[in-house]
Protein backbone atom coordinates (compact mmCIF):
# COMPACT_ATOMS: atom_id res chain seq x y z
CA UNK A 1 0.00 0.00 0.00
CA UNK A 2 2.98 2.41 0.92
CA UNK A 3 5.07 2.29 -2.70
CA UNK A 4 7.21 5.54 -1.52
CA UNK A 5 7.41 7.79 1.37
CA UNK A 6 7.58 10.95 -0.08
CA UNK A 7 9.18 14.03 2.79
CA UNK A 8 9.32 17.56 1.19
CA UNK A 9 11.79 19.77 2.79
CA UNK A 10 12.70 23.32 2.22
CA UNK A 11 15.70 23.38 4.52
CA UNK A 12 14.56 24.70 8.00
CA UNK A 13 14.86 22.69 11.07
CA UNK A 14 11.11 22.99 10.96
CA UNK A 15 10.87 20.94 7.71
CA UNK A 16 13.34 18.19 8.69
CA UNK A 17 11.01 17.11 11.90
CA UNK A 18 9.41 14.97 9.25
CA UNK A 19 12.22 13.00 8.79
CA UNK A 20 11.86 10.82 12.14
CA UNK A 21 8.06 9.74 10.90
CA UNK A 22 9.17 8.98 7.10
CA UNK A 23 12.62 7.94 7.55
CA UNK A 24 10.97 5.07 10.08
CA UNK A 25 7.95 4.37 8.34
CA UNK A 26 10.15 3.70 5.29
CA UNK A 27 12.28 0.98 6.93
CA UNK A 28 9.37 -0.75 8.40
CA UNK A 29 7.81 -0.95 5.33
CA UNK A 30 10.94 -1.62 3.09
CA UNK A 31 9.73 1.80 0.71
CA UNK A 32 12.49 3.85 -0.69
CA UNK A 33 12.40 7.39 1.22
CA UNK A 34 12.30 9.99 -1.56
CA UNK A 35 13.33 13.52 -0.29
CA UNK A 36 12.54 16.98 -2.41
CA UNK A 37 12.66 20.26 -2.05
CA UNK A 38 11.05 22.99 -4.43
CA UNK A 39 13.24 25.97 -5.88
CA UNK A 40 11.52 29.11 -6.47
CA UNK A 41 10.77 29.42 -10.39
CA UNK A 42 13.33 31.57 -11.49
CA UNK A 43 16.35 30.11 -9.09
CA UNK A 44 19.60 29.83 -11.08
CA UNK A 45 22.11 26.94 -11.49
CA UNK A 46 24.04 27.69 -8.23
CA UNK A 47 20.88 27.73 -6.30
CA UNK A 48 19.68 24.64 -7.27
CA UNK A 49 23.31 23.00 -7.21
CA UNK A 50 23.26 24.42 -3.01
CA UNK A 51 20.04 23.25 -2.92
CA UNK A 52 21.08 19.59 -4.26
CA UNK A 53 23.94 19.35 -1.83
CA UNK A 54 21.70 19.96 0.78
CA UNK A 55 19.67 17.18 -0.09
CA UNK A 56 22.15 15.21 -0.54
CA UNK A 57 23.68 16.00 3.06
CA UNK A 58 20.62 14.60 4.69
CA UNK A 59 19.98 11.52 2.58
CA UNK A 60 23.52 10.92 3.62
CA UNK A 61 22.50 10.83 7.54
CA UNK A 62 19.41 8.48 7.24
CA UNK A 63 19.49 5.31 6.57
CA UNK A 64 17.83 2.72 4.23
CA UNK A 65 17.22 3.46 0.19
CA UNK A 66 16.87 7.48 -0.30
CA UNK A 67 16.72 9.15 -3.29
CA UNK A 68 16.17 12.84 -3.41
CA UNK A 69 14.81 15.30 -6.27
CA UNK A 70 15.09 19.41 -6.90
CA UNK A 71 12.77 20.80 -8.93
CA UNK A 72 11.51 24.89 -9.60
CA UNK A 73 8.00 25.50 -9.52
CA UNK A 74 5.28 26.30 -7.26
CA UNK A 75 5.59 23.99 -4.26
CA UNK A 76 2.14 22.47 -3.34
CA UNK A 77 1.47 21.70 -6.86
CA UNK A 78 5.05 20.43 -7.43
CA UNK A 79 4.91 18.36 -4.26
CA UNK A 80 1.50 17.02 -5.41
CA UNK A 81 2.64 16.13 -8.68
CA UNK A 82 6.20 14.32 -7.84
CA UNK A 83 4.76 12.57 -4.77
CA UNK A 84 1.85 10.72 -7.66
CA UNK A 85 4.93 10.18 -10.25
CA UNK A 86 6.44 8.16 -7.50
CA UNK A 87 3.75 5.91 -7.47
CA UNK A 88 1.76 4.83 -4.24
CA UNK A 89 3.51 7.40 -2.39
CA UNK A 90 2.50 8.81 1.31
CA UNK A 91 3.62 12.15 1.58
CA UNK A 92 5.11 12.80 5.19
CA UNK A 93 5.57 16.63 6.12
CA UNK A 94 5.83 19.19 9.02
CA UNK A 95 3.58 21.62 9.53
CA UNK A 96 3.52 24.74 12.00
CA UNK A 97 3.34 24.42 15.89
CA UNK A 98 1.94 26.56 18.40
CA UNK A 99 4.73 28.75 19.16
CA UNK A 100 4.97 32.44 16.73
CA UNK A 101 2.27 31.26 14.55
CA UNK A 102 -1.32 32.78 13.79
CA UNK A 103 -2.22 30.07 11.27
CA UNK A 104 -1.86 26.17 11.15
CA UNK A 105 -3.17 24.89 7.66
CA UNK A 106 -5.01 27.44 6.13
CA UNK A 107 -3.08 29.01 3.34
CA UNK A 108 -0.09 26.66 3.81
CA UNK A 109 1.85 24.53 2.03
CA UNK A 110 0.83 21.43 3.78
CA UNK A 111 -2.76 22.93 3.37
CA UNK A 112 -2.68 22.80 -0.38
CA UNK A 113 -1.03 19.33 -0.16
CA UNK A 114 -3.91 17.61 1.45
CA UNK A 115 -5.98 18.89 -0.91
CA UNK A 116 -4.48 18.53 -4.19
CA UNK A 117 -3.36 14.88 -2.59
CA UNK A 118 -5.50 11.78 -3.53
CA UNK A 119 -2.93 10.10 -1.21
CA UNK A 120 -2.17 9.90 2.46
CA UNK A 121 -0.49 12.89 3.85
CA UNK A 122 0.74 12.40 7.64
CA UNK A 123 1.75 16.05 9.05
CA UNK A 124 3.90 16.19 11.57
CA UNK A 125 3.57 18.58 14.25
CA UNK A 126 5.94 21.90 15.03
CA UNK A 127 5.82 21.83 18.32
CA UNK A 128 5.83 18.16 19.48
CA UNK A 129 8.26 16.34 21.00
CA UNK A 130 9.81 13.66 18.94
CA UNK A 131 12.12 11.01 19.98
CA UNK A 132 15.34 10.00 17.87
CA UNK A 133 14.93 7.56 14.41
CA UNK A 134 16.29 4.53 16.62
CA UNK A 135 13.90 4.97 19.55
CA UNK A 136 11.06 5.17 17.53
CA UNK A 137 7.63 3.52 17.40
CA UNK A 138 4.22 3.81 17.06
CA UNK A 139 2.57 1.99 20.25
CA UNK A 140 -1.14 3.33 19.68
CA UNK A 141 -2.93 4.70 16.60
CA UNK A 142 -6.30 6.48 16.93
CA UNK A 143 -8.83 5.65 14.09
CA UNK A 144 -12.46 7.86 14.06
CA UNK A 145 -14.76 6.82 11.48
CA UNK A 146 -18.50 7.78 11.41
CA UNK A 147 -19.61 4.56 8.99
CA UNK A 148 -19.81 6.27 5.90
CA UNK A 149 -17.42 4.84 2.95
CA UNK A 150 -15.14 8.06 2.86
CA UNK A 151 -14.40 7.52 6.77
CA UNK A 152 -13.68 3.82 6.01
CA UNK A 153 -11.28 5.21 3.30
CA UNK A 154 -8.39 5.46 6.16
CA UNK A 155 -9.17 1.66 7.71
CA UNK A 156 -6.08 0.35 5.65
CA UNK A 157 -3.82 3.07 5.93
CA UNK A 158 -4.02 2.38 9.35
CA UNK A 159 -3.73 -1.11 9.61
CA UNK A 160 -1.24 -1.01 7.01
CA UNK A 161 1.05 1.36 9.58
CA UNK A 162 -0.47 -0.88 12.66
CA UNK A 163 0.83 -4.09 11.50
CA UNK A 164 4.39 -3.21 10.73
CA UNK A 165 4.69 -1.16 14.21
CA UNK A 166 2.56 -3.82 16.11
CA UNK A 167 0.37 -1.12 17.27
CA UNK A 168 -3.18 -0.56 18.85
CA UNK A 169 -5.82 0.49 17.12
CA UNK A 170 -8.57 2.50 18.71
CA UNK A 171 -11.70 3.05 16.82
CA UNK A 172 -13.45 5.55 18.17
CA UNK A 173 -17.05 6.33 16.56
CA UNK A 174 -18.94 9.85 18.51
CA UNK A 175 -22.92 9.20 19.19
CA UNK A 176 -23.53 13.15 17.92
CA UNK A 177 -26.33 13.41 20.18
CA UNK A 178 -27.27 16.80 19.82
CA UNK A 179 -28.28 16.29 16.26
CA UNK A 180 -31.25 14.02 17.80
CA UNK A 181 -32.80 17.68 18.82
CA UNK A 182 -32.68 18.65 15.25
CA UNK A 183 -35.08 15.64 14.40
CA UNK A 184 -37.56 16.51 16.43
CA UNK A 185 -40.58 18.61 15.09
CA UNK A 186 -41.01 21.60 17.32
CA UNK A 187 -44.65 20.81 17.34
CA UNK A 188 -44.67 17.84 19.60
CA UNK A 189 -45.76 18.05 23.20
CA UNK A 190 -42.99 18.15 25.65
CA UNK A 191 -43.81 14.53 27.07
CA UNK A 192 -43.78 12.83 23.66
CA UNK A 193 -40.84 14.32 22.94
CA UNK A 194 -38.86 13.49 25.45
CA UNK A 195 -39.54 9.80 24.58
CA UNK A 196 -38.84 9.85 21.20
CA UNK A 197 -35.43 11.55 21.83
CA UNK A 198 -34.81 9.03 24.42
CA UNK A 199 -35.55 6.13 21.43
CA UNK A 200 -33.74 8.06 19.11
CA UNK A 201 -30.38 8.38 21.06
CA UNK A 202 -30.60 4.59 22.51
CA UNK A 203 -31.01 3.72 18.34
CA UNK A 204 -27.62 6.00 18.10
CA UNK A 205 -25.70 4.53 20.58
CA UNK A 206 -26.78 0.65 18.95
CA UNK A 207 -25.80 1.68 16.11
CA UNK A 208 -22.39 2.78 17.25
CA UNK A 209 -21.87 0.38 19.25
CA UNK A 210 -22.54 -2.51 16.36
CA UNK A 211 -20.94 -0.72 14.16
CA UNK A 212 -17.69 -0.19 15.73
CA UNK A 213 -18.22 -4.44 17.13
CA UNK A 214 -18.02 -5.12 13.44
CA UNK A 215 -15.16 -2.79 12.26
CA UNK A 216 -13.09 -4.34 15.19
CA UNK A 217 -13.69 -7.76 13.97
CA UNK A 218 -12.30 -6.70 10.46
CA UNK A 219 -9.23 -5.32 11.87
CA UNK A 220 -8.51 -7.73 14.36
CA UNK A 221 -8.62 -10.27 11.86
CA UNK A 222 -4.99 -8.86 10.51
CA UNK A 223 -3.69 -9.98 14.15
CA UNK A 224 -4.05 -6.36 15.49
CA UNK A 225 -5.56 -5.36 19.06
CA UNK A 226 -8.32 -2.90 18.75
CA UNK A 227 -9.89 -0.88 21.12
CA UNK A 228 -13.08 0.78 20.31
CA UNK A 229 -15.22 3.92 22.15
CA UNK A 230 -18.46 5.52 21.35
CA UNK A 231 -18.01 8.88 23.42
CA UNK A 232 -21.69 11.34 22.89
CA UNK A 233 -21.42 14.84 22.27
CA UNK A 234 -20.63 16.65 19.59
CA UNK A 235 -18.29 15.21 16.77
CA UNK A 236 -14.91 17.72 17.07
CA UNK A 237 -15.23 18.51 20.65
CA UNK A 238 -15.48 15.00 21.91
CA UNK A 239 -12.66 13.71 19.11
CA UNK A 240 -10.10 16.30 20.36
CA UNK A 241 -10.76 15.68 23.59
CA UNK A 242 -10.44 11.54 23.48
CA UNK A 243 -7.27 12.59 21.52
CA UNK A 244 -5.95 14.41 23.90
CA UNK A 245 -6.66 12.39 27.19
CA UNK A 246 -4.58 9.68 25.42
CA UNK A 247 -1.14 8.72 24.49
CA UNK A 248 -1.35 8.40 20.95
CA UNK A 249 1.89 8.49 17.92
CA UNK A 250 -0.64 8.54 15.23
CA UNK A 251 -4.46 9.61 14.40
CA UNK A 252 -5.36 8.77 10.83
CA UNK A 253 -8.70 9.86 9.54
CA UNK A 254 -10.31 10.91 6.41
CA UNK A 255 -10.71 14.39 5.78
CA UNK A 256 -14.70 13.77 4.22
CA UNK A 257 -17.20 12.17 6.29
CA UNK A 258 -21.35 11.30 5.98
CA UNK A 259 -23.97 13.64 6.67
CA UNK A 260 -26.83 13.04 9.31
CA UNK A 261 -27.17 11.71 11.93
CA UNK A 262 -23.93 10.89 12.54
CA UNK A 263 -22.42 13.37 10.93
CA UNK A 264 -18.73 14.39 11.78
CA UNK A 265 -17.26 16.57 8.91
CA UNK A 266 -14.05 15.49 8.88
CA UNK A 267 -12.71 18.36 6.17
CA UNK A 268 -13.21 20.91 9.23
CA UNK A 269 -12.35 18.15 12.08
CA UNK A 270 -9.25 16.87 10.95
CA UNK A 271 -7.90 20.56 10.75
CA UNK A 272 -9.11 21.20 14.37
CA UNK A 273 -7.36 17.77 15.51
CA UNK A 274 -4.28 18.85 14.33
CA UNK A 275 -4.47 22.48 15.47
CA UNK A 276 -5.65 21.21 18.67
CA UNK A 277 -4.54 17.90 19.40
CA UNK A 278 -1.17 16.63 20.23
CA UNK A 279 -0.39 13.83 17.77
CA UNK A 280 0.59 13.90 14.09
CA UNK A 281 -2.66 13.11 11.48
CA UNK A 282 -2.69 11.26 8.79
CA UNK A 283 -5.43 12.47 6.51
CA UNK A 284 -6.84 10.73 3.44
CA UNK A 285 -8.57 12.32 0.97
CA UNK A 286 -11.23 9.95 -0.33
CA UNK A 287 -12.08 10.00 -3.87
CA UNK A 288 -14.93 11.88 -4.88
Amino acid sequence: MIGTVVVPLDGSELSERALVYGVTIAERTGAPLLLLRIARIGADEPEVAEIRDYLRKVAARVPGRVQFEVERGRPAESIVRLAKEAGDPMIVMSTHGRGGFRRWMTGSVADEVVRGAGEPVLLVRGDQELPSVDQFEIQNILLPVDGSPYSESAIDYAVSIARVFNSTIHLLRVVDTPSAYAMLSRHMEAAATGDILDEIIDSMRKEATEYLQKTAEKVSSYGIEVKTATPEGYPGEQLIEYERRGFFQLVVMATAGRSGVSRVVFGSVAERVLKLGRSPVMMIRPPE
